[in-house]
């Protein structure tokens, strides 16, 4: 019965937008074509919400009681009505229209199949109506639409800003908009506002737009003062803000800035981001970042902020608030914004600090109820560099923090954020070559399970990373290792034993534990833990020259825990790590003949020639350099031995070959007169002077403390300016050839000679198991020396360069230090340095007592040149094995 098995739909019909007898007019349609041509014909916006009713009516109908006016007829039942009223639900943006029952009748449709027709409405109903109100909450009728945004309008003041409605993008805009038809989210995904001011136009907002800005998944514009004439670099996009000036702090321009995000972007943008104009963003990352969090939740994102130690207590945060950083950048989703904008008004008649990020951050927790996050990997992905903030500049990019930062500040120097961003673009290369290298490893493999010959580069770049891809076959053949730690290497095969890491090896391991660390700390987030490097214990490393550099490291890490119980503990790990070589790189450069250069290049080239180390044996003739005089300075305090050792070398050198010499001693008197030997070095120097009349050699007294520095200043001072100088140590021997070097070497306003002396070891531990002991010091070999390349005693100069680079700090007492201090002076002068190991001099062996009063720096450089004079590891080692000679059962 029909009376039994009805149903009732009501539909509410906007009469403005369809006839209904436009679906209703057919007698032959059912109930759910009916619905069905509603859906289609009403647009989406104002399609009307069906609502099914399953209560029976009061009254029964039975069939009799139907009119016959065909199978499907309209019948307005005010019971059925009433009956349904409590299920309408109001549909947005719909006018109230009358409403109708709908009473259908199918002739001859079974139970089955009228269940199964209403089933497939049901579904489709279902799904439509899904989709309508999903569309309905993602984009909400706001009071003004983007598109009606078009043509020039007058710029809006501040206050008009801060009065206007909050979302209201179709008021007062500062710049004309075209019309948008929505927001294209595979482009636009963050909207980034970076602060900065007028004066900074041409630099640091240049040096952004030149460097990160092209690799934003997004748009960026500049805010600064308000300009009247709207300037702006080419190229650069400026929004101009009536009412918005430099002054500082800027809290009135950073949350306009917000209001004007949030009035022309709101709607095209999933992500915002305030930012200062010496930051650099990594487009690349930032964009793998955000893509992975919700944009649809109130987000707050940034490196999180209590204040300064100093002003720690004193902004005004309650327990459990906090504030994101402005330097590095803070993020904001779009729904924070939504929320936190209409309140901007009273955020500013309230503030309680003069930092604007400490305001914003404020004003987002109060009108949001979101804080700056809290997690602990923010320090890491919002990088600021404290240790050189100061200075303005992030100074050393060799560092996993800057490998793992989204944004790194500040870099106030354009100068500086061109160099980072050469480097990272660097980087970028690097690792597409590891790919590349990764690629060749895959195909070798995929060779041999093909069962099919690899070609020749995959062959030999396809190995897999190994220490043993060669076996040495004859001792001649093993690859030496070389032990290192953290401060010096100790080579087995060079002459020099021991020496402070060279630049190329410390690049190498720099990058090669960097990228290390980075492959520790891959799963770190979820496993709750991250891994710092600390320091290098120790280490071997060599270079195989067919496959790359090989190391085996003892490392000290620090293993941070950030989830439930967090610790802090150092660790230790052996890592096995080897640099594989790549493709080979081919590189033209082009050098200029000499001689065939033309003037015009030689003008053009301007200064560059005089940056290079100058050779005065290449450019000026040899007899003009052999008869330059060298002023030999020697600061002496007793060690009479010692300086009759010298002389007799100074003799055989420089007086029988009637060499252009001087010689000053600036002798010191003891403090006790018991070992003062001034008259015994008196009378030895007169007796030389006695052999040798046409020689100059000489005694300057001085009364006091023995000091090398002021010595030296003294003995500078007995000169003219233009008197080449030679500091030299009393125990120092040299041949004929070092003076030739001298004066070749050294160059009036140019350039500073400073020798690498080779020094020798302890004679009787050397010489332990001859019978005659051997008394050539110009025997120069890994066991009877070693090069002192930390030592910078021996140049020689021009007394107008010393005097220019600032002498010597005469408040060094003492051992050492002095000498270093002067290297270092000339090294920050435009006067280079010539710096190269020369055979002719020799430091002779003496034993070195170090002052347990001096200094702790310099005590502990005493004790360090001390060990290193006994002798070469090769000989310390077989002087222990021979005083432990191995017994038969110690080898089990």
């Amino acid at each position: 019965m029909l009376g039994k098995k009805s149903r009732k739909f009501s539909v509410n019909l906007k009469a403005s937008e369809i006839d209904a007898t436009t679906c209703l007019a057919p007698a032959s349609q059912s109930i759910y074509e009916i619905v069905d041509c509603l859906f289609i014909h009403q647009p989406l916006a104002v399609r009307p919400r069906v609502q099914f009713c399953s209560q029976r009516p009061e009254a029964s109908v039975s069939d009799k009681q139907l009119p016959s006016v065909g199978a499907s007829e309209i019948i307005e039942d005010p019971v059925l009505t009433k009956t349904c009223s409590h299920q309408r639900n109001s549909v947005l943006g719909l006018l109230t229209n009358p409403r109708v029952m709908l009473w259908t009748r199918r002739a001859g449709m079974t139970a089955r199949a009228r269940m199964v027709v209403g089933l497939c409405a049901g579904l489709f109903l279902g799904f439509t109506l899904a989709s309508w109100l999903v569309v309905q909450r993602a984009d909400p009728p706001r009071g003004g639409s983007l598109g009606t945004r078009v043509g020039c309008r007058r710029d809006p003041t501040a206050a008009e800003l801060l009065s206007s409605g909050a979302g209201d993008p179709g008021g007062p805009a500062s710049t004309p908009k075209k019309e948008s038809a929505g927001p294209e989210r595979g482009k636009n995904l963050v909207y980034v506002g970076v602060m900065t001011a007028k004066k900074y136009l041409d630099s640091r907002a240049v040096a952004a737009y030149e460097t990160w800005q092209k690799h934003i998944p997004g748009k960026v514009e500049f805010y600064s003062a308000y300009d009247p004439n709207g300037f702006s670099p080419d190229g650069l996009s400026r929004v101009n803000i009536p009412g918005v000036d430099d002054a500082y702090p800027p809290q009135k321009k950073s949350f306009l800035m917000l209001k004007y995000m949030h009035d022309h972007y709101l709607d095209q943008y999933d992500w915002f981001m305030r930012a200062d104009d010496d930051v650099y963003i990594k487009g690349d990352k930032l964009e793998k970042f955000l893509r992975g969090v919700n944009s649809t939740r109130p987000l707050y994102i940034g490196q999180t902020g209590l204040g300064s130690p100093e002003e720690f207590g004193r902004l005004s945060l309650d327990a459990g608030e906090n504030f994101c950083m402005g330097g590095p950048g803070m993020i904001m989703s779009r729904e924070t914004l939504r929320r936190m904008v209409p309140n901007i008004s009273w955020c500013l008649k309230h503030l309680y600090t003069t930092h604007e990020d400490v305001e914003i951050g404020r004003c987002i927790q109060k009108f949001t109820g979101v804080a700056c996050t809290w997690a602990y990997e923010s320090q890491h992905l919002f990088f600021n560099d404290y240790k050189n903030d100061k200075k303005g500049r992030i100074e050393n990019l060799h560092t996993v923090g800057v490998q793992r930062a989204i944004t790194m500040h500040p870099n106030k120097h354009p100068p500086y954020q061109y160099r980072l961003h050469n480097y990272l673009l660097s980087q970028r290369m690097h690792n597409l070559r590891q790919r590349t290298l990764n690629m060749h490893r895959e195909v070798k493999v995929m060779s041999q399970l093909l069962l099919e010959d690899a070609t020749e580069m995959d062959a030999k770049l396809g190995d897999v990373p190994s220490l043993m891809h060669f076996t040495p076959r004859e001792t001649a053949e093993v690859l030496t290792w070389q032990y290192l730690n953290n401060r010096q290497v100790y080579a087995a095969k060079d002459l020099q034993p021991r020496q402070a890491i060279p630049k190329a090896l410390r690049a190498g391991l720099d990058d090669i534990i960097m990228q290390m660390m980075e492959m520790i700390n891959r799963h770190s987030r979820t496993r709750g833990r991250i891994i710092d490097y600390k320091d290098i214990q120790y280490g071997y490393w060599r270079v195989n020259p067919m496959y790359g550099a090989e190391y085996v490291l003892d490392l000290l890490l620090l293993y941070r825990k950030h989830k439930g119980k967090k610790i802090n503990v150092p660790v230790r790990r052996h890592a096995y790590l080897q640099q594989a070589f790549s493709h080979i790189q081919f590189m033209e450069e082009e050098t200029i003949m000499k001689g065939r250069s033309s003037q015009p290049d030689r003008a053009a080239l301007g200064n560059v020639q005089k940056r290079h180390l100058v050779d005065k044996s290449r450019t000026a003739d040899l007899s003009s350099i052999d008869t330059e005089t060298v002023h030999f300075i020697i600061p002496l305090v007793g060690r009479l031995q010692t300086l009759k050792q010298f002389l007799e070398n100074y003799e055989r050198t420089c007086l029988r070959t009637n060499e252009k010499v001087k010689l000053l001693i600036v002798l010191f008197k003891s403090r006790h007169k018991q070992q003062d030997q001034s008259s015994e070095i008196q009378k030895l120097v007169g007796q030389y002077q006695d052999m040798y009349p046409t020689a100059h050699l000489r005694i300057l007294f001085v009364a006091g403390e023995f000091s090398r520095g002021l010595g030296l200043e003294l003995g500078v001072s007995q000169f003219t300016n233009t008197s080449l100088l030679f500091f030299c140590d009393v125990d120092l021997v040299f041949q004929q050839s070092l003076l030739q070097r001298i004066r070749a070497k050294t160059i009036l306003g140019q350039q500073a000679y400073y020798p690498i002396v080779f020094s020798q070891y302890d004679p009787s531990v050397v010489h332990r198991n001859s019978s005659v002991s051997i008394r050539n010091n110009f025997l120069l070999t890994k066991d009877t020396g070693y090069w002192r390349f930390y030592g910078f005693g021996t140049v020689s100069l021009y007394a107008a360069d010393f005097i220019r680079v600032g002498q010597f700090d005469t408040s060094i007492q003492g051992w050492g230090m002095e000498d270093v201090d002067l290297f270092d002076k000339f090294v920050r002068s435009d006067i280079k340095t010539f710096r190269v190991k020369d055979p002719g001099v020799v430091h002779v062996f003496h034993s070195v007592a170090c002052d347990t009063h001096l200094e702790e720096k310099q005590y502990q450089m005493c004790l360090g040149t001390k060990a290193g004079t006994y002798g070469s590891a090769a000989t310390l080692s077989k002087l222990w094995l021979d005083r432990h000679p191995q017994r038969p059962d110690d080898s089990r």
